[in-house]
């Protein structure tokens, strides 16, 4: 229940019984004594979350005082009021967080209003983008001192027609010594067409300077590193110290979404992103894209999507912009914990795509520990929507920022019993300095009476990156039910190395095996081996050197740059199971 300041009504009455033109009265006591204790309490760890921002210690962003020490909201100023009665006069009002900044939860906001008012105030419900956390501010200014490096579409033509135009920029960095991005900020220019930019880093040089046609995921070469997005709303982003590391030589991509829904004519744009940049000092920080993503939205209908991603090794999140497009009502990430633990992350409730921020998410993050995502969205079309990039499609994510940096652009592992992606992190058994970035596969299961033969033949020294896998059953029927092979299927990343006489094999994967009722069976699992390889016998049979008196074996075969290794046989109640997976061999 609503009710306006008691003491806005005693001002009424006073003003209208003794005050005249000519003979003003003077304010009204304050009405109530907003107690110490509370406001310790209570109040103070509130309003540090939520306007410690601008009204910190120090104020900043324009703010014109601190709401962080007791006696100075509730002193009486020269004009009769006091810092406390604007706290609650603005609370009910709405005009606090100030316009395009989130709304405070309700409960946080009526906890500060009820300690201001001594009781009297309520905050009225409101429409709009409420938050959990506080956007991540920038200081209006850089810090002194930076270099700046800039990269920015030359006069891009954008079409009158163009509604999904995902155009990329190459850049090569053009620094002389290892730098940290301490800030980005955007360089705008036609913002008539802006929907998205992201700034990416082309780890492995596969693009060529200029600018190309990148929809459908082509902006993203293997091995491509998130470094900033951009989204409406967003303003600039400062790393408190440390920052992103850029070096000699490397090579950056500007993915720009243009949507020219206006149909303007006659467009042509130069927007991009600034970096500023500082000694390589500090907390080095990387960018992962965490959440769900493949789903649709059935017509007429308000659906959750959800995902999981385990966290492979202490990480320290500093920050993260959720991002989804017009349909978005509600996002929500939590952390649990290797303990079983819950611990809130981020929610947004009023979700507004005009509003996408970075906000400040301080976490420690311990191997083992999960971040559970889930996505509201609000399909009011009469079609299904789907997950991707296009403004009519549906995304869900978090851009954190971590640190160290993380090993992969994207993490989803669906749920428990779906998941879409399967984290993996080299092993011990791989030689020293072993490149960790490899492709997602998917496999399916097939009924045969056994696989195809495998060919030897000469196995050269070199990496191999897994890029298929097929699993071969001699039957579906199984003491707990029909295996579906149609709905059953693996994930896996991984690598095999040749070399010095022997045979490294590293791969993560999980097998959802799907019965036809519907239950689930199989987990992930982490399969690393290294053992003597003479490229002459099939299967192999020799005790692994790591782990120490392991016995893989396995068969193999190639052909050309393809080896595929295939376990022998192993058990499935009632069936007989031949996993194949095939890696291909790296360039040198």
């Amino acid at each position: 229940m609503s009710r306006a300041p008691i003491r806005w009504t005693v001002s009424l009455l006073l003003a209208l019984a003794g005050c005249t033109a000519d003979d003003p009265a003077p304010p009204p006591p304050p009405a109530c004594q907003p107690d110490l204790a509370t406001y310790e309490s209570e109040v103070r760890p509130r309003i540090e979350r939520y306007c410690g921002t601008c009204h910190g210690e120090t104020p900043d962003f324009g703010a014109p005082f601190s709401l962080l020490e007791h006696a100075p909201l509730v002193a009486v100023g020269e004009d009769g009021r006091r810092i406390v009665d604007l706290m609650g006069d603005r609370l009910f009002a709405g005009e606090m967080p100030p316009v395009g900044m989130p709304r405070i939860p309700e409960a946080d906001a009526d906890v500060i209003a009820a300690w201001a008012t001594c009781g009297e105030v309520d905050v009225p419900p409101m429409a709009g983008l409420v938050a959990s956390a506080p956007p991540l501010l920038a200081p209006e200014d850089p810090p002194a001192g930076l270099e700046t490096l800039d990269f920015h579409a030359d006069e891009y033509a954008v079409a009158p027609d163009a509604l999904n135009d995902y155009r990329c920029f190459v850049f090569d960095a053009d620094v002389s010594a290892d730098r940290f991005v301490r800030r980005f900020e955007m360089i705008f220019d036609e913002t008539s067409v802006l929907h998205h930019v992201v700034l990416l880093r082309d780890t492995d040089r596969e693009t060529t300077p200029g600018n190309y046609d990148c929809y459908g995921g082509g902006g993203m070469p293997p091995g491509s590193q998130y470094l900033y997005a951009w989204a409406p709303g967003q303003s600039a982003l400062e790393f408190p110290e440390g920052g992103l590391r850029v070096s000699p030589g490397e090579r950056f991509i500007v993915q720009i979404h243009y949507n020219n829904a206006a149909a303007l004519n006659g467009l042509r744009d130069s927007s991009g992103v600034r970096l500023y940049l500082g000694p390589p000092s500090g907390p080095e920080y990387g960018m992962i894209a965490i959440g769900p993503t493949d789903f649709s939205l059935p017509a007429r209908e308000r659906t959750a999507v959800s995902s999981r991603c385990t966290t492979p090794a202490a990480t320290t999140v500093f920050a993260g912009m959720p991002h989804m497009h017009l349909r978005g009502a509600e996002f929500t990430q939590s952390i649990r914990r290797a303990s079983g633990e819950r611990t809130p992350l981020i929610s947004l409730t009023g979700w507004s795509f005009e509003t996408q921020l970075f906000y400040s998410l301080p976490a420690q993050l311990a191997p083992g520990d999960v971040i559970e995502t889930t996505c509201v969205f609000e399909n009011e079309s009469d079609g299904t929507v789907r997950s991707g990039e296009d403004t009519e499609d549906e995304m869900c994510f978090n851009f954190l920022y971590a640190t160290p940096p993380p090993p992969s652009r994207y993490c989803d592992e669906g749920t428990a019993d779906r998941p879409t992606d399967v984290t993996y992190t080299p092993g011990a058994c791989l030689p020293a300095g072993t490149m960790g970035e490899t492709p997602l596969v998917r496999g399916m299961w097939s009924v045969a009476a056994a696989p195809p033969a495998l060919t030897q033949g000469p196995v050269p020294d070199g990496r191999w990156v897994l890029e298929s896998l097929d699993f071969t059953v001699t039957g579906v029927g199984t003491p707990i039910g029909n295996i579906d092979v149609g709905e059953t299927y693996v994930l896996a990343r991984g690598q095999v190395i040749t070399g010095g006489g022997t045979l490294s094999y590293d791969l993560a994967q999980d097998t959802v095996v799907l019965s036809e009722g519907g239950t689930r069976f199989g987990e992930p699992q982490q399969n690393a081996f290294t053992v003597p390889f003479d490229a002459t016998t099939s299967p192999v049979t020799s005790a692994a050197t790591c782990p120490a008196g392991d016995r893989p074996n396995f068969e193999w075969g190639v052909e050309g740059d393809v080896l595929t290794i295939g376990f022998t046989a192993r058990a499935v109640p009632g069936q007989t199971l031949w996993p194949r997976f095939r890696f291909r061999r790296q360039a040198p």
